[in-house]
């Protein structure tokens, strides 16, 4: 009988557990680099078709189109959970950006030696001065409702993995924004996986 209804219980368990380990990071954000989770080799085009998956809910009520440009070959070491709780958190803010409709680009690529780099880009007005100097600054916001700690947080997640999010506005041409996560791969002389 919970076969008709089992992908949502998973989906279900996996928001529980983003939800715990949200808790988890707040009350121990003081020493973060003793609470580093189980790192593993992620494929970052998974995770983000993953994350994608779980915010399905909230797609199905925009005009938003999404563009998936998967090239990286290397993977991420990363805490699989931890990543998708980045991810979930950049993508729910690219919906929140455009209202209206729009496009949602996610691309993967192999960067720098020993890293691979994951970049979210959205079509709208971009980033103000202000904003984008302070963005990854706790309890900055530009919504009515945000806390201003979902940027915050992702930006201490990726850093105790060494790696970093960057944040600029588009300059190929089109209006919008993009925010980048640059993780490490499993080695820096690695040809990819």
């Amino acid at each position: 009988k919970a076969r008709p209804v089992q992908a949502e219980l998973k989906l279900i368990d996996a928001q529980i557990e983003r939800m715990r380990l949200i808790v988890t990071q707040l009350l121990q954000f003081a020493r973060p680099t003793e609470y580093a989770g189980y790192v593993e080799a992620v494929d970052t085009a998974r995770a983000i078709d993953d994350s994608l998956v779980l915010v399905q809910h909230l797609l199905s009520r925009t005009h938003i189109e999404i563009v998936r440009d998967f090239q990286a070959k290397r993977s991420a070491q990363i805490n699989r959970q931890e990543l998708q709780q980045v991810l979930i958190n950049l993508i729910v803010n690219a919906i929140q950006v455009m209202p209206e409709g729009g496009t949602l680009r996610l691309a993967t690529r192999d960067a720098a030696p020993g890293q691979v780099a994951i970049h979210i880009e959205v079509t709208g007005p971009g980033f103000s001065t202000d904003v984008e100097r302070d963005l990854f600054q706790a309890f900055v916001t530009t919504k009515k409702e945000g806390t201003g700690l979902g940027l915050w947080i992702s930006r201490n997640l990726v850093e105790r993995y060494g790696g970093d999010i960057s944040a600029r506005n588009r300059d190929d041409g089109v209006a919008g924004a993009m925010l980048t996560v640059q993780l490490p791969t499993e080695s820096a002389d690695s040809p990819g996986v």
